[in-house]
């Protein structure tokens, strides 16, 4: 069995559809944070994302409309992502040791593209916040092991070119300092400069998620083509 292109183009395409969800979802959110319950709309660095997933914000309005779209999104990219981390190793396959590595990459991928569906089942409503909180952790954690091993395999296979392996090894760095934030930084709770910055933090690592596997699928598509050529 050979790698398909579209284990990677549906994966680009879900991810593109992923971030209109989100940009729909912050424009139909009624309002309303931690330390600024009268706001009437979304705050970009004062609304965590998945604040898009709550039924009922800080003001107390209601986001059922919103929250149902945040949600679908986020199965969405989650099953998107599953595909790709299933069926990635066959990339592999010519190289015994990177394969064996990407397969690792990919078991702790994929249970965190499961941990994923979790954060939006679980919404950060006060009822099932530390559900919600819980599976954040769990899917960050095992996405940045995944993302190392992946780099590893990355740089152990003669097919990868030195450029992919930077590009992994940058987002498997943004992965860890993330994960760090995460486990010993500010408190959101604790004053708006510790939210600003831990919401800040959030929508850096998304860019930095998006960016990533849109350049790397787009890179992958280009060896695939490559390799037919010859």
């Amino acid at each position: 069995m050979k790698f398909n292109k579209i284990y990677v183009q549906q994966n680009i395409a879900c991810l593109v559809v992923f971030i209109f969800i989100l940009i729909i979802s912050m424009l139909l959110y009624p309002g309303g944070t931690k330390f600024n319950t009268s706001a009437t709309h979304y705050l970009f660095f004062e609304n965590f994302i998945s604040h898009l997933g709550k039924y009922k914000t800080y003001s107390g309005a209601p986001n059922l409309f919103p929250a149902a779209l945040f949600k679908t999104g986020v199965y969405l990219i989650s099953f998107s992502f599953a595909v790709l981390f299933v069926f990635q190793p066959l990339i592999f396959k010519s190289h015994s040791l990177s394969y064996k590595m990407s397969v690792s990459a990919s078991c702790l991928a994929l249970c965190s593209a499961l941990a994923f569906i979790g954060i939006g089942y679980y919404s950060a409503d006060p009822s099932t916040l530390k559900i919600h909180l819980a599976f954040v952790k769990l899917s960050f954690y095992l996405f940045f092991i995944a993302s190392l091993l992946q780099t590893i395999a990355i740089k152990m296979n003669p097919l990868f070119n030195k450029k992919m392996f930077i590009y992994y090894l940058l987002f498997t760095a943004s992965l860890l300092a993330y994960n760090l934030l995460i486990e010993f930084g500010p408190r959101p709770n604790a004053n708006l400069t510790s939210l600003i910055i831990q919401v800040s933090a959030q929508k850096l690592i998304a860019a930095f998620f998006f960016i990533n596997f849109i350049v790397q699928g787009r890179e992958t598509l280009k060896k695939i083509k490559h390799i037919k050529a010859n």
